[in-house]
């Protein structure tokens, strides 16, 4: 009798003890990010000059090293910075004397600039994104601030002004405030803008293609992708129809036209050329405002490095990568320009695919199958735009000189393809499209700094053919040709834009700096001296196959905007995805139940917090 009965109890208490393991299983897989491990925590001792400058040595390297980033934009930073949370151990390698790619700021006789990082929107989604991941919040000053040259605006959140032929146009944060303003200005298209932004926001949202770039089966990734092209069409008609045409549906009014078209440089294509899928994409980005980093971009970059260093990792600047270590198709490590072999189970390439297909491959690699497959869609989709640069140093303060907060695109033609074609025929007279914009007029804590002082920035799209004579000559010591070139464009950039729509600047120029798309091939390691990775055609956005974080070589990754969108957010996003496939998320159980790493490190968070609070 006895004995049944305590069979009886003791069968209970194993299927609770079974029940309660799976339930502790559950809570380790839904709450705690997959590969999650208790790293001890680290302190970096060094005689850095600070934290983006740490040069490398061998002797630096981290021992056990989870996985090597080469390159430090946002996008290997972000993926390293996310690994760390969950306990890797990374070695960000940079060839430039101080990390952050394009949010890094260089220092011209004691005046800051900035060299990639002009605007972010969509502040408040990204501000959850990089607060995983930064030592301290980053904090965001909105544009449009300051007073405005057409009356008072102050606070009115204009972010970017267009100066179209002899016509001026403001876009101010938020949906309406962007339709009134210009249906205002063009009578009787207010329906048609709004049917415009309507569609700009719903083809905006189509983000699924990115989304199964993670998905780990095969085949549901076909299903996916046969689900975009053949029921919810909208992403695949949209990324192959053309800005202009689509636009062209709403209105006949050209000059309209032209105005919605007005920010194609923050893609760089034409509107005739460019996708309606990644104009929609940078105009949906800013249409409730345009932020700028409070203490410039590094701040940026500043905060993440802690993130890598607090469980071992390393961000080290100033030696190139020559090539990847690769046997049996598998990727072992890589080899540095001075011959130091350093290896580990991955690595993951943040300086675009571009770089990372035509530079790194061993010689041994070039007839690889998979290799020829990657250089031949490189060549398919073509690489992006580069630019001619100039930055200006400024005596007075910003509000002295009445520098204003928000961006400036200066178009002398409405026809823009018929405008960058005319300029592209001689760079030294046509009229020239610009970009002005001010960081010392954004940046609220710039005057605590810089006092006295003011920077500017003029920016020409430009191609590294215009300079090609040059490319095999050193920089900072290439011939009179070459700089007297930069020295023409330098001051039709400051006389046609800087002097003409901030006319106070004039005699308070105490320097300025040239830069081309060979500069960015030095500084950058950029082979066309490319500003935006791949160029952002319809071709781009259509590949299933190998824009992907995983590569067709073992234990290869990419990350960085060539696998997802351009710029800073694109960039950022990529840095996302490629975590999650390098930790193992994007398995139909993680896609039923939305178990994804940002949600995953957000509940870790919390629950270090508490544990916090109560101790």
């Amino acid at each position: 009798m006895i004995l049944p009965l305590l069979l009886t109890i003791l069968k209970f208490f194993i299927i609770l003890r079974g029940l309660y393991i799976l339930y502790i299983n559950f809570q380790n897989y839904y709450y705690k990010p997959k590969q999650y491990s208790k790293s001890l925590k680290y302190n970096v001792e060094t005689k850095r000059v600070d934290i983006t400058r740490d040069r490398y040595n061998k002797s630096k390297i981290p021992t056990d090293i989870d996985a090597i980033i080469i390159g430090s934009g946002i996008g290997g930073l972000s993926c390293g910075a996310y690994l760390s949370k969950v306990g890797k151990k990374v070695l960000v390698l940079e060839q430039h004397y101080i990390a952050g790619g394009c949010c890094h700021v260089f220092e011209e006789k004691g005046i800051e600039h900035d060299t990639g990082i002009h605007y972010i929107g969509n502040v408040e989604k990204r501000k959850n994104l990089l607060n995983l991941i930064t030592k301290e919040p980053i904090e965001w000053c909105k544009m449009g601030r300051n007073k405005g040259i057409e009356g008072n605006y102050e606070n009115n959140g204009v972010y970017d002004e267009l100066y179209i032929e002899d016509k001026h146009y403001l876009f101010r944060a938020g949906e309406e405030n962007f339709i009134n303003d210009l249906s205002q200005r063009f009578k009787g298209e207010e329906t048609n803008i709004r049917k415009y932004i309507a569609l700009v926001k719903k083809v905006s949202k189509k983000s699924l293609f990115f989304s199964m770039k993670i998905v780990r089966s095969k085949f549901l990734k076909k299903l996916i992708n046969l689900y975009l092209k053949y029921w919810d069409t909208t992403y695949y008609k949209y990324v192959n129809t053309s800005v202009y045409d689509v636009i062209k549906s709403f209105t006949n009014n050209e000059e309209l036209i032209s105005v919605l078209c007005g920010q194609f440089g923050d893609y760089g294509i034409t509107p005739k050329k460019a996708n309606f899928f990644v104009h929609s994409s940078i105009v949906n980005h800013y249409l409730e405002g345009g932020y700028f980093p409070k203490g410039g971009a590094s701040n940026i970059v500043k905060n993440i490095i802690p993130t890598i260093e607090d469980v071992g990792g390393r961000v080290l600047v100033g030696k190139k990568v020559s090539k990847l270590i690769i046997e049996n198709n598998c990727v072992k490590g890589v080899m540095m320009e001075n011959g130091d072999e350093i290896y580990s189970s991955k690595v993951i390439s943040s300086v675009g695919i571009n770089t990372t297909f035509n530079n790194l491959i061993p010689d041994t690699m070039l007839e690889n199958s998979s290799v020829i497959e990657y250089q031949q869609l490189i060549k398919k989709i073509g690489h992006s735009t580069g630019f001619i640069y100039c930055f200006v140093n400024l005596e007075g303060t910003s509000k002295e000189l009445e520098l204003r907060d928000s961006n400036l695109w200066v178009y002398p033609n409405k026809d823009y393809d018929t405008l960058i074609n005319n300029f592209e025929k001689d760079i030294t007279k046509n009229p020239m499209p610009l970009f002005i914009a001010s960081s010392s007029s954004k940046d609220s804590d710039w005057n605590k700094r810089y006092p006295n002082k003011s920077s500017a920035i003029i920016l020409c799209m430009a191609k590294k053919e215009w300079f090609k004579q040059w490319e095999n000559e050193k920089c900072m010591t290439r011939n009179l040709d070459y700089i007297d070139l930069k020295e023409c464009l330098g001051q039709r950039m400051l006389n046609e834009g800087l002097y003409k729509y901030y006319p106070k600047t004039k005699g308070k120029v105490l320097h300025y700096e040239m830069g081309t798309p060979l500069t960015n091939i030095f500084y950058l390691g950029s082979l066309e001296g490319e500003g935006y990775g791949l160029n952002s055609g319809s071709n781009r956005y259509t590949q299933l196959n190998h824009l992907n974080p995983k590569t067709d070589i073992k234990n290869l990754y990419l990350t960085g905007q060539d696998i997802c969108t351009l710029g800073f957010t694109g960039a950022l996003m990529g840095g996302i995805l490629t975590a999650h496939s390098i930790l193992g998320y994007g398995t139909i159980i993680d896609i039923i139940t939305n178990k994804n790493l940002i949600n995953d490190l957000s509940n870790l968070d919390n629950d270090l917090s508490n544990i916090k609070k109560n101790n």
